[in-house]
């Protein structure tokens, strides 16, 4: 295998690997919703607070 190519599957492998373990840590364990943003009844995006909704974008259901 050349050099380069051995290079670029060991940093697919740490990419990967890096994004698992955000996707495992802030959207699994923390419950933290891929999509931050949510529309409110006007019909804007807003960022809703994180700590007045305890985590939740769908109105606490």
């Amino acid at each position: 295998m050349p050099d380069t190519m051995f290079i670029v599957f060991v940093a697919t492998l740490l990419a990967g690997s890096l994004g698992a373990m955000h996707y495992l840590t802030v959207h699994v364990l923390l419950g933290k919703p891929v999509n931050d943003t949510t529309q409110d009844r006007s019909g804007s995006d807003v960022v809703r607070d994180r700590a007045a909704d305890g985590g939740q974008t769908d109105g606490g259901r």
